[in-house]
């Protein structure tokens, strides 16, 4: 009978040794962040901040166009069947979109002078897309630098006002750069899930 008690004890700590190993194998944490009084999940229609780069992508170590392909289509769907609808930017959309992937930095790149105030090195500067929106005192906002390796960040912006009023992000969701659509759909979702 003294022998069944280790046993119990270990059928008790079963479940909490399962959900630390989860929590520790890089599992990703999606969350949201809104602007005081923002209404995001109220919104009807929407342009992306920045159709095109303005200039020619830099094709770092990492980078693959079809993710920027892949991330913007999925973008637009999960919209539509949210009831967004796409509109050209002189239709005067309600929020204006952007996305980033955080990326590892490269040391000689890494200086406050190469970025805009409150933007670090990520996807979308690699992809030669410039953000000069500001972070519009969100509660909880950090620079995409800040943000692990991998996270997708999806932001809206108030285009009269040139702020950010939403953030949904995964934090270092995204561990293959040259993942194909259903992944990529699937992420999209989930950040986009937390739409409120």
């Amino acid at each position: 009978m003294k022998r069944k008690i280790p046993f119990a004890w270990l059928y008790l700590l079963l479940p909490f040794l399962v959900s630390a190993c989860m929590v520790a194998s890089g599992i990703a944490h999606t969350n949201a962040i809104s602007a005081p009084g923002a209404k995001p999940a109220k919104y009807t229609t929407y342009a992306w901040y920045q159709e095109q780069p303005p200039a020619q992508a830099t094709y770092d170590k990492g980078f693959s166009p079809s993710l920027d392909q892949h991330i913007r289509h999925a973008v637009m769907e999960e919209l539509q069947q949210r009831g967004y609808k796409q509109v050209p930017v002189t239709e005067n959309p309600d929020v204006l979109l952007a996305y980033d992937v955080s990326v590892q930095v490269p040391v000689e790149k890494d200086k406050p002078e190469n970025f805009a105030s409150g933007f670090g090195y990520s996807y979308a500067y690699m992809a030669g897309y410039r953000y000069h929106y500001n972070d519009g005192g969100l509660p909880g906002y950090r620079p995409v630098d800040l943000f692990k390796e991998g996270t997708l960040i999806i932001d809206m912006i108030n285009p009269k006002t040139n702020a950010l009023v939403w953030r949904g992000w995964s934090e270092g969701a995204v561990t293959n750069f040259k993942a194909g659509y259903g992944s990529v759909k699937k992420l999209v979702a989930e950040v986009l899930g937390k739409l409120s």
